[in-house]
């Protein structure tokens, strides 16, 4: 998407109504088909102001027991750019990757905010207990028969002792 017209005309505002462009983010299939809105406006002589706003649907695995878990993921954001003539070190070129020279890249600017979005960790509830480290049991479907027994590492050396002294 070029941006001459935008970083050229003062108070220039461009709204553009797409559909996301992507089927899948992640290996997780996106379940509805989203449009993102975009909004670019000159905020100053070589200065564009970038909005986007959308909504995403997935099904996505509990981080504990693994269930599926329905997840929506909204991505609204602005970003500021500046053409190629008004960037001054190499930061600020490093922050915008997603123009080159006077292109948008709309796709690597939706990936780079889609990450940013992506949730740290997806639970079923709360309370989720997860799964049984030695057989696999979901353990929000009951308790399973293994040993849960985990030893305090900082006793690992007197444990060792005592083990010997009950081998002598």
């Amino acid at each position: 998407m070029n941006l001459t017209d935008i970083f050229n005309q003062e108070n220039k505002v461009e709204e553009i109504t797409m559909p996301f462009p992507f089927e899948e983010f992640q290996n997780e299939k996106i379940l509805n088909s989203p449009e993102i809105k975009l909004t670019l406006t000159n905020i100053g002589r070589g200065k564009a102001l970038i909005q986007g706003k959308t909504c995403l649907k997935f099904i996505l695995p509990c981080d504990r027991c693994l269930k599926p878990v329905d997840s929506q993921i909204e991505i609204d954001f602005e970003r500021e750019v500046l053409a190629p003539e008004m960037i001054t070190d190499e930061d600020t070129k490093e922050d915008q990757h997603f123009v080159e020279e006077y292109e948008l890249d709309v796709e690597a600017l939706l990936i780079e905010e889609l990450q940013l979005a992506w949730p740290s960790k997806v639970l079923c509830d709360e309370e989720c207990k997860g799964i049984c480290k030695k057989c696999g049991k979901n353990l929000n479907e009951g308790t399973c028969e293994c040993d849960d027994f985990v030893p305090d590492i900082r006793f690992a050396n007197l444990m060792d002792i005592f083990n010997a002294a009950q081998n002598d």
